[in-house]
């Protein structure tokens, strides 16, 4: 199609005021969400528009029709199908009552009048783009909530997290169609992304991976538009745990993979070595577990991002958290003696940070990994002694991490040479009772799909 004609999907976006792409695309977003809801497909929710896209769909630089989700999302925004929005507005469409002015040939050659209107009329439209702007303060405000929620996430109650990063991402869907600003536009984005991820963990903390894998998802559907690659890569990372917890230790790999292509800091390689080791332990390869946990520590931490490193909190990856991860793969491969070192060394190096930095999740996670080493090695008492801190969180503290390696824990007690100790039946009592309340039962009775 000549560049100069206008599609019908630019005239009717005009229209609605929302023909630039920051305006277009959260009532894309919006129309997709509504559509899965209404037909209970939960891969339309997470449709997406990239701006190139767009501006071959506004420009009908197009052959065929759309994806077919997008054809049910533009017919849903337009009550007209894709074919027909994608076409010459000035030709009359099949389908509609609307009559068309019939496209006149340019002059050949254009007037200074010609010159000046069309001048004009940029002048009014870039004054009206300017005026269609955020304070700055607003933006300034929605950076700060989802960065203290990230750098705080260690002290506060997982449902808590999540309610209050969903209310961010929610700010941020109502001031997307109040600025034209690429640069707001791409600062929301990037905010909502985040929020996103926060959700995510929480969720997991929860005990829903299946909401955690959506809202991974929805953090990548941010991220990518605006080409964030920290927030990309974390997401990653995040999809390679969840595809872990869920016995699916290859697709975990996989994961990996694809994330380590665009990490930009050390930190953020440290954390996707540590999870390949940990699905490579899964899988029963020790070479790769030591091949990957060697990458993790010699991951130059000096290389930074604005995630990982500053932001951090629940985005970051200190030593401490390397080294319970690294427990945790010995611990798969049934080396307690290394599964003991490695999680040992992260509660010391805990123990060293000022208390409103340490975190209970990791050092309980730690803890029951150092039981688990303790009990390959038939040390039943130290195993006791490591869960005597586990023993003593609150129910709130009880996220489900550390409850799959409690669940674990139990296992090991009931298998030889254990079975008949009376220690190992005593330790296995206080598990189950330690099981009745954790962070996954504070929810309501929906249980963890009040997270989806």
């Amino acid at each position: 199609m000549d560049g100069r004609t206008e599609t019908l999907l630019r005239r009717m976006a005009r229209e609605k005021d929302i023909e630039s792409f920051s305006s277009f695309r959260p009532v894309y977003e919006r129309t997709a969400r509504d559509l899965s809801e209404q037909d209970n497909d939960p891969d339309m929710g997470r449709a997406t528009l990239s701006q190139r896209q767009y501006m071959r769909w506004l420009k009908g630089q197009v052959t065929g029709d759309p994806h077919p989700d997008a054809c049910r999302i533009l017919r849903a925004m337009f009550g007209r199908p894709a074919r027909e929005l994608l076409q010459p507005a000035t030709a009359p469409a099949a389908s509609t009552a609307l009559v068309y002015i019939a496209q006149q040939p340019l002059p050949p050659n254009i007037t200074e009048d010609e010159l000046l209107m069309s001048a004009n009329d940029a002048a009014s439209h870039a004054g009206d783009a300017a005026s269609r702007a955020l304070s700055p303060a607003v933006i300034d405000l929605l950076r700060n909530e989802v960065v203290t929620l990230a750098q705080k996430y260690h002290l506060k109650r997982s449902d808590d997290v999540f309610r209050a990063a969903r209310a961010v991402r929610e700010k941020v869907e109502r001031h997307m169609p109040l600025t034209h600003r690429p640069d707001q536009g791409t600062e929301l984005y990037v905010i909502a992304g985040q929020s996103c991820a926060l959700m995510a963990s929480a969720a997991f903390d929860l005990g829903s991976q299946e909401a955690a894998r959506a809202l991974t998802y929805a953090a990548l559907s941010y991220a990518r538009p605006v080409d964030h690659h920290p927030l990309m890569a974390w997401s990653g990372g995040n999809l390679a745990l969840l595809s872990y917890w869920g016995n699916r230790p290859a697709e975990a790999v996989g994961h990996v993979r694809a994330a380590q292509e665009i990490a930009t800091s050390g930190t953020c390689q440290a954390r996707l070595h540590s999870i390949a080791a940990r699905a490579y332990a899964y899988l029963g390869d020790s070479e790769a577990t030591m091949r990957e946990l060697a990458g993790a520590e010699q991951s130059d931490r000096d290389h930074r991002d604005e995630l990982h490193d500053d932001i951090g909190g629940e985005f970051g990856f200190p030593p401490e958290r390397a080294a319970m991860s690294a427990g945790t793969s010995w611990v798969i491969l049934a080396d307690g003696a290394r599964a003991v070192r490695c999680s040992t060394e992260a509660i010391a190096l805990l123990q060293d940070l000022p208390t409103q930095k340490r975190s209970l999740k990791v050092g309980a996670e730690a803890a029951a990994d150092l039981a688990l080493g303790h009990l390959l090695g038939h040390d039943l008492e130290a195993a006791e002694q490591a869960l005597e801190a586990v023993f003593r969180l609150d129910p709130e503290q009880r996220v489900d991490g550390l409850m799959l390696r409690m669940v674990g824990v139990r296992s090991q007690l009931l298998a030889a040479p254990y079975r008949r100790a009376r220690l190992a039946s005593e330790l296995g009592e206080r598990i189950e009772e330690f099981s009745l309340s954790s962070a996954r039962t504070l929810l309501p009775t929906a249980g963890p799909q009040a997270l989806t």
